[in-house]
């Protein structure tokens, strides 16, 4: 049950992160549409490598756990953006939630839940 709640912290953490590399984007870029083509790349290029490397139906050889490492750092790095977007103190708290679910993940082995909360050795 904890390691669900692991999994939903997360979920809830990469649609921050979606939103945070967006106000990146936004402080970031210039004038007028610039700002909105930024702040819309930065959010679609988070998404399009998340979707590549870390969704956990992804379509390459890494395995769960080095998907959720991977994820981490692109979350950290978002919490860096907000560092340069003049947010420190929310840049902080995220990367502390992040850090902390992490940890949580991997204490709890989620890589043994499914997308839909059961764990894969009660489906056999």
């Amino acid at each position: 049950m904890m390691g669900i709640a692991a999994l939903a912290v997360r979920f809830v953490a990469e649609l921050v992160g979606v939103a945070a590399a967006a106000y990146w984007g936004y402080q970031a870029g210039p004038d007028g549409i610039g700002r909105i083509t930024v702040a819309g790349g930065a959010a679609l290029g988070l998404i399009g490598v998340w979707a590549l490397v870390v969704a956990p139906k992804a379509e390459n050889p890494l395995s769960q756990p080095v998907r959720n490492l991977i994820g981490t750092g692109l979350l950290l790095v978002v919490s860096a953006g907000l560092v340069a977007a003049g947010q420190p103190g929310s840049a902080i708290a995220f990367a502390a939630v992040v850090i902390i679910d992490q940890v949580a993940m991997v204490v709890l082995d989620t890589s043994a839940i499914d997308a839909v909360g059961l764990s894969t050795a009660a489906r056999r």
